[in-house]
């Protein structure tokens, strides 16, 4: 397990390698800065592996601190890179089209949020975009597919939620789940709709997601932010515990009058957010107020540019 620095709350990201045949296999890479770089060769000097020994990588998911310098590493080891077909393409739709700025301001303005909000939303999220390094896909992991590394053997194990494609890695002789994003040991991974997806239910397919994972014969989950643990299928039952809750709690606020996304997640994690973190917040209460809306439990119509939600 190899710590990579981030510029953000979480602080950090794990990385893996597989040591084999005296190559390496990477699982995920970390963020696109000059420290990550710095710190992954340091790491890899340290078992006596630099970074032209990196064979293959295979990456969780295409969030830029799980595949930054994928390009990078690329081009100086010609490592070969594997992830899912859904997040490859929507690599590839970010690097030949780049957001639809209108179809984004759309959205978020339907739920509530102001243009100057909207608009700061969209530098970072143009900055994100940048900050991952193009990478060629060679190889699409298909769910239960078995992989080997050395005398490795491993399945990649597709867990839609927090993004379309995520996949966790399982090495079952070593009983060791690399998580990625998918189970993390104190937080729950950020959902949020998927713009080039609009009929894709976040929190469903991440709740299906968790029943994929969670009577593996785990010793060990690895995730990428936070510590290694033990159990996976208590971790497993808090989450879905966290959420049903959260659920409660949107549909409370609903039932208080008609609202916006953007007034409901404001009863639910307050005022007092910087302005990223209202973006997460509204899009966490977009996938609680969408699965409300599926049991009949809401409605919604539209009132001027606004998407109102009030109890069924």
């Amino acid at each position: 397990m190899i710590t990579l620095p981030m510029p953000f709350r979480l602080k950090h990201v794990h990385v893996f390698a597989v040591v084999h045949d005296g190559s390496v296999s990477l699982f995920d890479t970390g963020m696109n800065t000059p420290e990550t770089f710095s710190m992954l060769e340091e790491s890899l000097k340290s078992i006596g592996r630099d970074i032209r020994d990196i064979e293959r990588i295979f990456i969780t998911h295409f969030h830029t601190d799980h595949c930054g310098i994928a390009g990078r590493i690329q081009e100086i080891s010609g490592a070969a890179v594997a992830m899912s077909e859904m997040d490859a393409q929507r690599i590839c739709n970010d690097q030949k089209k780049g957001l639809d700025f209108d179809q984004v301001k759309k959205f978020y303005r339907e739920q509530g949020l102001r243009e100057k909000i909207i608009d700061n939303l969209l530098e970072i999220l143009i900055s994100f975009r940048k900050a991952t390094i193009p990478f060629k896909v060679d190889m699409n992991l298909e769910d239960r597919g078995s992989q080997k590394v050395g005398e490795r053997d491993f399945e990649a194990i597709s867990v839609p939620g927090h993004t379309t494609g995520q996949m966790c890695f399982f090495f079952r002789r070593e009983g060791i789940l690399l998580s990625g994003d998918h189970i993390l040991p104190q937080i729950t991974p950020n959902l949020s709709p998927d713009p080039y997806n609009p009929g894709f239910r976040p929190l469903k397919s991440f709740l299906d997601s968790l029943g994929r994972v969670e009577d593996l014969p785990a010793v060990k989950v690895y995730p990428a932010h936070g510590d290694p643990f033990s159990n996976l299928k208590a971790r497993v039952e808090e989450i879905r515990e966290h959420h049903r809750e959260r659920k409660g709690l949107v549909l409370e606020s609903v039932k208080g009058g008609p609202k916006t996304t953007y007034q409901v997640s404001l009863d639910i994690f307050g005022r007092d957010l910087p302005e990223f973190d209202q973006f997460l917040a509204v899009n966490e209460t977009y996938v609680h107020l969408l699965e409300l809306l599926e049991e009949g439990l809401i409605k919604q119509k539209m009132s001027g540019h606004h998407l109102i939600h009030s109890a069924a």
